[in-house]
């Protein structure tokens, strides 16, 4: 997308989520030639300007808590002309990261957005799991009450997609917990420091994991650094045999949970060897769509 004349650019630049030498050379060249930095944590921000010898008087913060007053103040430098780079703390902004209401309001003053792609926690864990990654759902960090935990676990322990989430280490522990009693014993990895001297990945099932860790606790040696955990789907054996009745009623329990339409029908095409065609002809029955 070409810049509108007379209006800057925001660029969205994905940063290091350990390793400083993470970088690319569009991000340098972007960094190095930006008006204005805005940044979740301006120290983080400094150290990679300092590492790459990247000279910037103009780094201001911007997180969740920022002052419309503040945003509208970057609209309006935008507006002026001036390129405005968005870094969160580490990884890719919005990201369970900062950034939505300021990309959202420039969308709205037609302010052209550009992105600068690079590392990625929940990716980079991912692909170290050995879990399927064909079909993948991203959570993030979850609700803080073990209610709200419980509630949205009980929203995806049917669906069978591999689960990402962020948690820290002080509830890491907690987490499994709630996994193990809602989800079952499922295949997960726990990814820390990931591109980090201490990357580490403890792959097992669910009280495997968690017994590890507890061991660990009782010799002094309690996980640190950001955690990512990789939870495989609900496992599901295709059947060949079923009725109109049993498609109804479990595709009626799945609307029921909030699930959409769509990810409701990869679910039982997943289950049942039943075409689209078939599962959608079923569907009208049910007055739902």
């Amino acid at each position: 997308m070409g810049k509108e004349k007379g209006k800057g650019i925001l660029y969205i630049c994905a940063t290091p989520i350990g390793n400083l030498q993470d970088v690319s050379f569009r991000l340098i060249d972007t960094l190095n030639n930006a008006d204005l930095i805005i940044a979740e944590d301006t120290r983080t921000i400094k150290k990679l300007l300092s590492r790459y010898e990247i000279k910037k008087s103009e780094v201001e913060s911007y997180h969740d808590n920022t002052t419309v007053k503040k945003t509208e103040e970057i609209i309006r430098k935008l507006k002026e002309g001036l390129n405005v780079v968005l870094v969160s703390e580490s990884g890719i902004p919005l990201i369970s990261d900062p950034g939505f209401k300021l990309t959202k309001r420039c969308i709205e003053e037609n302010i052209n957005l550009s992105t600068i792609p690079g590392p990625n926690a929940a990716l980079s864990a991912l692909v170290l799991s050995g879990l399927p990654v064909d079909n993948f759902l991203f959570v993030g960090f979850l609700p803080k009450t073990n209610m709200k935990i419980k509630r949205k676990l009980e929203e995806i322990k049917d669906l069978p997609y591999t689960v990402i989430f962020y948690e820290s280490p002080n509830r890491i522990e907690k987490l499994l917990e709630l996994i193990k009693e809602i989800l079952g014993e499922r295949d997960v990895c726990l990814a820390r420091e990931i591109t980090k001297i201490f990357e580490e990945c403890i792959r097992g099932k669910t009280g495997e994991v968690l017994q590890i860790i507890k061991e660990r606790e009782q010799k002094g040696l309690r996980l640190k650094g950001e955690i990512v955990l990789v939870v495989s789907g609900m496992e599901v054996k295709k059947e060949e045999k079923f009725t109109e009745d049993i498609i109804k009623k479990e595709l009626s329990a799945l609307l029921k949970k909030g699930i959409n339409k769509k990810d409701a029908f990869k679910n039982i095409m997943t289950k049942y060897e039943i075409s689209r065609r078939d599962l959608y002809n079923i569907s009208i029955k049910l007055n739902r769509f």
